[in-house]
């Protein structure tokens, strides 16, 4: 993992924050699901904000998942993280062609869409899954990760997330940051840092000029006004090896996988999170299918 994130605590103990370079996952992301100019966008910023929260929420073997379905032409944009820094996500319209405002930029919130649900769900390890719901507010992602941690969470929090393209629709930069008021923080703390806010340099232009997850907490708190306590490697979730899709295969009816021998001599099964191709030939379709049926006989007598 070559990308990293940043933990710390400001100097006045008010805040912990959160910043991260996620250049090089967002660069994997386009190129494994062919994701368009707009699309590479949206996804990237979804990773970025989940990875940022993941960070935040989860511990251990704990992991998360980020559904967002604004209703708009992207489509759903699915992501999942670990405490361990690994992130994956897919969009389900990867090609789509740009959309643009008045002033000719790309159109986050058209692509998303506002009028539908988001949704993060917590898996932890021998308990139920935990699932947290809130409205979209904006549809450009992470507005929308502030209000869910702010109303689901009940802790206030804002997420920055940016992702600067080339003009080859190529990714330029791609980092963000999150900043919770911890217990002892009060409404002057809360107001302070809110006028910070206000004033820092765009995200997109600290991007682009090259700024690091520590440059981009310190423009918004100051020179040495934060303390690092951790950094993690973050990056893209390993693909599965192909058998784990045989794996899944197995799980089919007998008359499904007859179905690919006889109809298309074969199968081709694509990673839903990294877009890779697997592909099952005749006679590995035709093992595949005798450990079905030899299953399938076993229930039987059973």
């Amino acid at each position: 993992m070559s990308d990293q994130l940043l933990k710390t605590i400001s100097k006045d103990q008010a805040f912990r924050a959160f910043a991260i370079d996620g250049t090089a996952l967002v660069r994997q992301a386009q190129d494994s699901h062919g994701a368009s100019r707009i699309a590479a966008v949206v996804l990237g910023r979804a990773l970025l904000a989940t990875e940022l929260l993941a960070q935040a929420t989860v511990k251990g073997e704990e992991r998360i998942s980020v559904t967002i379905n604004g209703r708009g032409p992207i489509g759903k944009v699915v992501t999942e993280a670990n405490a361990e820094g690994a992130v994956r996500g897919y969009v389900t319209n990867p090609e789509l062609a740009p959309i643009v405002n008045d002033q000719n930029q790309l159109n986050i919130a058209g692509a998303v869409g506002n009028h539908g649900s988001f949704q993060v769900t917590k898996y932890a390890p021998y308990s139920e899954p935990y699932i947290g719901q809130s409205m979209i507010v904006s549809g450009e992602i992470g507005d929308d990760f502030t209000y869910y941690l702010t109303q689901s969470e009940q802790v206030p929090s804002v997420i920055g997330v940016g992702v600067t393209m080339n003009e080859d629709d190529t990714v330029k930069t791609a980092g963000g940051f999150l900043i919770q008021a911890l217990p002892d923080a009060t409404e002057a703390d809360l107001d302070a840092l809110d006028a910070k806010l206000k004033q820092m340099t765009p995200l997109s232009t600290l991007l682009s000029e090259g700024g690091s997850p520590l440059a981009i907490l310190e423009d918004i708190f100051g020179a040495k006004q934060v303390e690092t306590l951790a950094t993690v490697g973050v990056g893209l979730a390993a693909e599965p090896p192909k058998s784990a899709y045989r794996e899944m295969l197995t799980t089919l009816p007998a008359a499904e996988i007859q179905a690919m021998i006889d109809e298309d001599g074969g199968a081709e099964v694509t990673g839903r999170f990294s877009g890779k191709k697997h592909y099952f030939d005749r006679i590995e379709l035709a093992a595949i299918l005798a450990e079905i049926k030899a299953t399938d006989d076993l229930k039987k007598k059973d």
